[in-house]
């Protein structure tokens, strides 16, 4: 894990957004809906902003 952080800080911003939405994605459809809900929930929860602003980003 630290070394996928390492490579990841490394790069440019929108590289790196870019590289972890393709493989977020990957891993979410593996996912069943339940917990690919949870996910997302606990990823809203964890952002800054309210929730209805973090949904319409996503």
């Amino acid at each position: 894990m630290d070394e996928l952080l390492k490579i990841i800080i490394n790069m440019d911003t929108e590289d790196a957004l870019a590289k972890i939405t393709k493989v977020l994605g990957r891993l979410l459809a593996d996912l069943d809906n339940e917990a690919r809900e949870r996910f997302l929930m606990n990823l809203i929860g964890q952002s800054e902003g309210d929730k209805v602003s973090g949904m319409v980003h996503l």
